[in-house]
């Protein structure tokens, strides 16, 4: 059955998607090419004078196949597996079969998807319904290209991401909302701690797809509009505009700056509270100008005492010459915290003087006071860091900072990379990048400082104090992993394994945040993906109420050419409203601007 023409498809494609993907995604693709490997017309499209990658039936012929039996493809380590290639190989000697189309799944309508909300808000408490917050999937559902397994992904990427943005002892699952085809879920923004400083509106201020249609030309729409918006009123009358925002535009969006550190910092965090916004350091990503110091009062992590007075368990350090994202040295050091662990790396630029960790083991030389280091001769001088926390509810939560501990938002490139682009780019950024890389928890490591360093006396006496044996440090990474994975599965395994996740782990799987945010940043948009998102069962009907010069006036004219495509970045940024709030304003609905 598995070698059946629809099964093939079904499995190329998660097989193109999940190892693909990430460099071939259509135009703009890192690789330079054109093809998308989501797309199988493309692959068999010719590429110039190149030809198709994909010469059904043929798969000697499939520059697809080709080079990743050679190993050419992926150039990176991690090469396609003998099963992998096989699998390839087969699909294309059956004649590359057409991707899956979800033809049994019907339209939802946008009179539809609103009555399951106004429906479930009538069907809740009167003093519990101003809590109550949407996420929809709809407009993915209506893209019947997209398998059902996908739909899975983003369910589970929903709810790290939301659990990930929480001070919550326990992790709240978003409940799907009855009759609405698993395409709307909800939570209680209690839950999540969120209603104590109004962070929908900060998730609003950024949200580009925000619509109303209370003043739409469908009675029943602008009956709906009205009766949520009354049915969100808190006690002072206002209800909410925009209860609903996108499941996919959230995972992607809310886990990187500036939303994740809005988020989860600045409103937070008693020392940024009440601080005021610097301008010039709003410029550079850090309006309140945070630094580890702050998080780590909080944590009641005190690095300067235990490294004067190191316990065990409480610091410990090890150091090695490569890691996944940097080409220099990377130390890391673990310490216990008020939620279980905070790991911080200590990264350096090519070019760094004291960039040797097996002959300056014991910095960071800006730890202490000017004068006040007692082995300044052995101190690392480092240009950057991650940390790496666990929240109440054992979720992690990261934050880059520079050589001052000062929060940024990105990795610098000539420090740190992500070759899989989860960001949208190479660059990596707070909380996407992270979560992608570390699915599993810390990533385990071996420690090259304890017994490789070229200390003697009271140096190598403290690096030995610091840098404990690697057994002991395995038992604390397995510790920190099994926390971890521990939250993560009650996070995310219900939706990841759809009812089959028994005898399962979040291991068994794709980490679903990252995987989602590279769909939608790498992604490209075609009229059909269009029409899906503006409720419009048919593109043609879509290109009809428009008109020729209304598309050309918004700049979609491009679309009206068969395999024609839009960045995500131009359907949701054009001069203060998005694209896709201008061409919704054409079609009868009100936009919400955003406060960015």
């Amino acid at each position: 059955a598995a070698d059946e023409p629809a099964a093939l498809a079904r499995q190329a494609r998660a097989l193109l998607r999940d190892r693909c993907y990430t460099c071939h995604s259509g135009e703009g693709s890192s690789s330079g090419k054109r093809f998308d490997v989501l797309r199988d017309e493309t692959l068999k499209a010719a590429l110039g004078k190149r030809g198709p990658v994909v010469i059904p039936g043929d798969p000697e012929k499939s520059k697809l196949y080709t080079y990743v039996r050679s190993d050419r493809m992926p150039e990176t380590e991690d090469k396609l597996t003998a099963g992998e290639k096989e699998l390839l190989k087969k699909w294309i000697e059956a004649g590359a079969p057409a991707f899956p189309v979800e033809a049994s799944r019907a339209f939802i309508t946008l009179v539809e998807s609103l009555t399951a909300v106004r429906d479930d808000l009538r069907g809740a408490d009167a003093r519990d319904r101003p809590f109550r917050r949407y996420f929809s999937l709809t407009h993915l559902y209506n893209n019947k290209r997209l398998p059902d397994e996908d739909l899975n992904g983003v369910r589970a990427a929903l709810s790290k991401a939301i659990n990930s943005l929480s001070w919550q002892s326990g992790i709240v699952l978003p409940e799907v909302v009855k009759g609405s085809h698993d395409t709307l879920y909800v939570i209680d923004v209690r839950k999540l701690g969120w209603d104590q400083y109004n962070l929908w509106n900060k998730v609003l201020s950024f949200y580009p797809y925000g619509v109303r249609y209370n003043n739409h030309p469908d009675k029943a729409l602008r009956k709906l509009d009205e009766e949520i918006y009354d049915y969100t009123k808190d006690p002072r009358g206002d209800g909410c505009a925009v209860p609903v925002v996108r499941a996919d535009w959230f995972a992607a969006t809310a886990t990187r700056p500036p939303l994740y550190h809005t988020l989860l910092y600045d409103e937070f965090l008693p020392a940024l509270r009440e601080r005021k916004p610097d301008e010039k350091a709003a410029q550079q990503g850090n309006p309140k100008r945070m630094t580890a110091k702050d998080l780590e009062e909080y944590l009641d992590v005190d690095i300067a005492k235990r490294f004067l007075e190191p316990v065990p368990e409480q610091i410990a350090r090890a150091g090695f010459t490569r890691s996944g994202v940097s080409g220099q040295n990377r130390l890391v050091e673990r310490s216990a915290a008020k939620f279980g662990a905070y790991w911080k790396s200590y990264d350096f630029k090519p070019d760094s003087a004291r960039i040797k960790l097996t002959r300056f083991p014991l910095g960071p030389l800006n730890l202490f006071p000017e004068g006040k280091h007692d082995f300044r001769d052995q101190a690392f001088v480092h240009d950057g860091g991650e940390i790496i926390f666990n929240l109440p509810n054992h979720l992690q939560a990261y934050l880059l900072i520079n050589g001052k501990d000062e929060r940024i938002d990105e990795g610098p490139v000539q420090v740190v990379s992500d070759p899989a682009r989860t960001s949208g780019t190479p660059a990596i950024v707070s909380g996407v990048s992270c979560m992608s890389c570390h699915a599993g928890g810390v990533i385990e490591f071996k420690d090259q400082v304890r017994l490789g360093n070229a200390l003697f006396g009271k140096p190598r006496d403290k690096v030995e104090e610091l840098y404990p044996e690697q057994e002991k440090m395995d038992r604390l990474l397995q510790e920190d992993g099994d926390r971890f994975l521990a939250a993560a599965d009650k996070a995310t395994l219900r939706f990841l394994a759809a009812g089959e996740g028994r005898g399962k782990s979040v291991r068994d799987f794709k980490e679903p945040v990252g995987e989602v945010a590279r769909r939608y940043r790498l992604g490209y948009l075609d009229l059909d993906e269009i029409a899906a998102e503006l409720f419009e069962p048919k593109p043609e009907e879509l290109r009809a109420l428009l008109g020729g010069r209304e598309f050309k006036a918004l700049g979609l004219d491009v679309l009206l050419t068969k395999g024609a495509v839009i960045s995500r970045l131009e359907w949701e940024v054009l001069d203060g409203l998005s694209l896709m709030q201008r061409v919704a304003r054409r079609l009868g609905g009100t936009p919400e601007i955003p406060v960015r």
